[in-house]
């Protein structure tokens, strides 16, 4: 009996669709419009498209779900730390780690 193969045309699409979706809004939104969308400076709408964005890429890239949501997940706190200016060593450290043994723990 043959293995099946995955279909990856569907995601690919989808991985096009998000990635221009979001280089529209960065190139033709003006920051000051979507910054107080919802949650006070957390320019919501460009997270909404980055994390779908991220995550099926890198889900992709890396052949695994799970890791590609945890390399996601991490991705976004990072930014959202730079956004608050907040990025410093230790806390990408902490990240690193908490993403390596959440990891680890769904192995």
């Amino acid at each position: 009996m043959r293995p099946r193969r995955k279909n990856y045309l569907p995601t690919l699409i989808l991985i096009v669709i998000l990635w221009s979706l979001l280089g529209l809004m960065l190139f033709f939104v003006e920051p000051e419009l979507v910054k107080n969308i919802l949650l006070p400076g957390l320019y919501l709408p460009f997270f909404l498209l980055f994390f779908p964005a991220g995550f099926f890429s890198l889900a992709v890239i890396l052949g695994n779900t799970r890791r590609g949501l945890l390399v996601t997940i991490g991705l976004t706190c990072w930014l959202i730390l730079r956004l608050y200016q907040l990025d410093n060593g230790l806390n990408l450290l902490l990240i690193l780690g908490i993403l390596i043994v959440a990891d680890r723990y769904f192995n």
